[in-house]
């Protein structure tokens, strides 16, 4: 059994990561922290544990075996590596570092202490993504072209009685977030991409601030990888709630559009489309997987490179979409 503690209701996946391990046969939510007490007492009421308004006694509790970290992402290396340094496993929400320095430094905390270090990319454990990844291992598509995924919803859309849509007023604040759609949002698309692609050569970025938010609101970035392929990493708050991903090849296409995957190739069927292909199951959960390294020795499927090139095409992005772009005259 893990016993575990909250450490912050900041994100907004924390209570859906507060459900699983309550759900989870192997873990026991024993306590929480949060940066902001009263926000915190009320979610620690509210799951029947008790609440530690001191973070240093709480990871100094000896049954207390690790810790999910849904902080501010602009402190998730100070309390990441706070955790490690009192021996504790951490779960957490991407991004894990603001940069990739910050990222090495986590990791370098987490060796120290030989504890597991998880982050959650979900859709890395999806049959979709298992599946397009086998049909471009196996040569189906040739060489991989180009390659296109977006991932948006609506979260800050106005409607009457929320200016901000319904994301959270500090998700489109800068202090705290280390940015807007493409940090948060754009992650699924980014490190699908990175996986599927391979190694990113160059980045360039451009943001959006259409509703006039302290954050982009939604982004596009231009990817070129080391193999000569091109990338279009999309994402928005703004726009329908969506998914698709492409790949090109010079022997065939894969797609997929939120439940929809579909592809051909020249090398199989005669060319025609394939729709609605047999996928592999879902892999265990990032949660699962990291429950089975601490508690089995199990290594998971996310792995630190996952990790670090989530963060450095964020950086990338960045620094991209800072420079002045120049005007013909």
């Amino acid at each position: 059994m893990l016993n575990i503690a909250l450490v912050s209701r900041w994100h907004v996946h924390a209570d859906d990561y507060a459900k699983e391990a309550m759900e989870n046969p192997m873990i026991k939510v024993q306590a929480v922290w949060d940066e902001d007490q009263a926000r915190g007492e009320k979610w620690a009421e509210e799951l029947n544990v008790r609440f530690e308004k001191d973070l240093d006694a709480l990871l100094a509790d000896q049954t207390i075996h690790a810790v999910i970290v849904d902080t501010p992402t602009s402190d998730h290396e100070r309390i990441i590596t706070k955790a490690a340094s009192y021996g504790k496993h951490i779960f957490s929400e991407k991004v894990l570092g603001l940069t990739v320095e910050e990222c090495r430094r986590i990791f370098e905390a987490v060796d120290e202490a030989n504890v597991s270090l998880m982050l959650s990319l979900p859709r890395l454990t999806a049959g979709y993504y298992l599946h397009a990844q086998e049909v471009l291992d196996e040569g189906l598509l040739g060489k991989l072209t180009m390659i296109r995924c977006r991932t948006a919803h609506n979260g800050a859309v106005p409607f009457d009685g929320s200016p901000n849509g319904w994301l959270p007023d500090h998700f489109l604040k800068k202090e705290g977030t280390g940015g807007g759609a493409l940090i948060d949002l754009g992650a699924h698309p980014i490190y699908l991409t990175n996986r599927l692609a391979g190694e990113v050569k160059n980045v360039s970025a451009r943001y959006s601030h259409l509703f006039n938010d302290e954050v982009d609101d939604q982004a596009v970035v231009l990817a070129e990888y080391a193999s000569g392929a091109l990338g279009v990493i999309e994402t928005g708050f703004i726009s329908g709630g969506y998914f698709a991903l492409e790949l090109h090849g010079t022997e065939g296409v894969y797609l997929i559009q939120d439940e929809d995957v579909r592809y051909k190739s020249s090398l199989v069927n005669n060319g025609e489309w394939i729709s609605s292909p047999s996928l592999p199951a879902d892999l265990p959960s990032a949660m699962q997987q990291w429950v089975n390294e601490i508690l089995h020795g199990i290594q998971p499927s996310i792995t630190r490179e996952d990790m670090i090139q989530l963060t450095r095409v964020n950086e990338l992005a960045s620094q991209s979409n800072l420079k002045p772009s120049k005007s013909s005259t």
